[in-house]
């Protein structure tokens, strides 16, 4: 096993572009890394750098090694974090992003349960659509997300957690059938997202599946601002009860399942290289019980 010392050494070589660079940035004698780097070559069978008056040229081969030293670095990072995760409570800051539709039944229960079981955790809360939730997630700027129906990449890691049914939405004092049959979207004016939003792209799918034409009374991309809308009779949309659970509550707006049924299943999504952390984890595992027992509730 090569001594990860050797393969910061010959990585900093590459990116400084020579071995004075390399141990001006490391901070250690440039003769400790030629002699490091020197007994490498030895021990491989052949040059990673040629020693050029012109400067330092490497390798085809030393360019592979570069490549499998940051992969063996890597891994080296992630055993001493997923180890070291299970030998001390759960800490540290972890970023979670929702959906608006989902955000405002889950995240409360989630935050209160993470800070009475894990209070060492800095939970940060990040409100945005899936597909931005979904890029937040492959870029490292959020740790858990959920988002609906994500689209499968071997990078990550997705956990189904429920498929919330799909309800029409339309004013206080509709007199809507129960359930409602899809055509009857068919004949409402309807608020609802652009098409590359997830949501309008699964309506669109539903639309196709039961030959149904809508009819846009507006294109809004707010869920706050769409509820408000149909609160004032300008239209109906579709979106999950859990979305609209504060304003039925309050007689604002009226919601009944479509028939056929539709579903939107929620997911949590993790990079996979990032789910040995048990911080993450056990955030991730309150967010599926908190689920759960909101399903039990009938809340979702």
């Amino acid at each position: 096993m090569f001594d990860h010392r050797v393969l910061r050494y010959v990585i900093t070589v590459a990116e400084e572009g020579g071995f004075t660079a390399a141990a001006r940035k490391l901070n250690i004698a440039q003769s400790a890394i030629s002699r490091q780097v020197a007994n490498l070559e030895e021990e491989l069978g052949g040059a990673l750098f040629l020693r050029r008056r012109q400067g330092l040229e490497m390798t085809e081969a030393g360019r592979r090694f570069v490549a499998h030293a940051r992969d063996m670095l890597e891994s080296m990072r992630n055993v001493r974090d997923d180890v070291s995760s299970l030998l001390v409570e759960p800490s540290g800051p972890v970023v979670i992003g929702v959906p608006p539709t989902a955000g405002v039944t889950l995240i409360p229960r989630i935050y209160a349960t993470c800070r009475e079981k894990w209070p060492n955790i800095q939970l940060s809360v990040r409100e945005s659509y899936s597909a931005d939730i979904y890029s937040g997630v492959l870029r490292n700027e959020i740790d858990i997300g959920l988002v609906h129906e994500p689209v499968a990449l071997p990078e990550l890691y997705a956990m189904p957690l429920i498929g919330e049914p799909m309800y029409f939405i339309a004013p206080a004092g509709a007199d809507l059938p129960d359930p409602v049959p899809a055509e009857y979207l068919a004949g409402h004016p309807l608020i609802l997202p652009e098409a590359p939003f997830g949501l309008r792209q699964l309506l669109d799918g539903y639309a196709r599946a039961h030959d149904l034409h809508f009819t846009i009374a507006a294109s809004v991309n707010g869920v706050s601002i769409t509820k408000a809308m149909v609160a004032d009779g300008i239209g109906a949309t579709v979106l999950t009860r859990s979305a609209v659970a504060d304003e039925i509550e309050a007689g604002r707006l009226v919601a009944n399942l479509l028939d056929p049924p539709l579903k939107w299943e929620l997911c949590v999504l993790m990079r996979m290289d990032r789910a040995g952390n048990r911080s993450f984890n056990e955030v991730a595992r309150v967010t599926h019980g908190v689920v759960r027992d909101l399903h039990a509730e009938g809340i979702l």
